[in-house]
């Protein structure tokens, strides 16, 4: 199993990932047609500060200053009119909040290309990070509630800011990769790896690469391979060094920072 805690914390920067999830109410339910509901609302235990309901963040999406739309991967951005507003905050009426899961810690640990997030301005300063097309998380920096809906949210933003086509000699290509695997080093054999996709680019990507020669001392490479669309694209990571399509870069972090996301643990 991926060592998803800590692919979360790189991948995300966020404080107190999955510790603050709500109890407010059970975890959402969907039909079988998709559709998503809510169970019962249990008691409110007592706290010192007002926990924030789907209510609240309907609230600060309508009275907020400013909604700012990033897709973090790409780096595009778009800041929400009032029509816009009110798309989500409908969309919110059919949210549920959810509870600690293995399946939500991946969720967030490696949150779907283009990375989508949410910058609310106002009263409240708050976030919402979409992680995939129906679960997305929302609050401050220090608090986070985690919900599920019917996809609407994720539909929306990505007609108003599609994601970006890169070419076949970017690495933001990579994104499009249906299966990764590593070998080298600690990976004897060749393995699977392909949940730690998107953080793995992110990694690499949060790196300004310079080109260089690679030293005849660099020892072996731990070979990543992405598979897209029938082709294969590797990438092969030294200490302090990375290899793509035949040109190396300068990479700091080294290869131990990608081992470290798909180490066991």
């Amino acid at each position: 199993m991926l060592a998803l805690l800590l692919v979360l914390i790189l991948a995300t920067g966020c404080g107190n990932i999955l510790d603050r999830v709500t109890k407010k109410e059970q975890p959402v339910k969907a039909t079988s047609g998709g559709q998503v509901t809510n169970a019962t609302t249990q008691k409110q235990t007592s706290s010192t500060s007002k926990e924030l309901t789907l209510k609240d963040l309907q609230q600060a999406l309508k009275e907020a200053n400013q909604v700012k739309l990033f897709a973090l991967d790409t780096g595009g951005s778009l800041v929400l009119d009032a029509a816009k507003r009110k798309v989500l905050i409908d969309a919110l009426d059919t949210a549920g909040e959810l509870k600690e899961s293995p399946e939500l810690v991946q969720a967030v640990a490696s949150a779907a290309f283009p990375n989508y997030q949410l910058k609310i301005e106002g009263d409240k300063n708050l976030q919402i990070d979409v992680y995939d097309s129906v679960r997305f998380g929302a609050g401050t920096e220090n608090e986070r509630h985690y919900y599920m809906e019917k996809g609407e949210i994720w539909t929306s933003l990505k007609r108003w800011l599609p994601p970006k086509t890169y070419t076949e000699v970017s690495l933001g290509y990579l994104f499009k990769a249906t299966k990764v695997t590593a070998e080298g080093d600690t990976f004897t054999e060749n393995t699977d790896v392909t949940a730690a996709r998107n953080p793995i680019l992110r990694t690499i990507r949060a790196v300004t690469l310079q080109s260089t020669t690679l030293p005849q001392d660099a020892g072996e490479p731990l070979t990543l391979t992405f598979s897209v669309s029938g082709q294969k694209h590797t990438i092969k990571l030294y200490d302090g060094y990375l290899v793509f399509r035949d040109v190396t870069y300068k990479f700091p972090p080294g290869k131990q920072a990608i081992e470290s996301l798909l180490s066991p643990g």
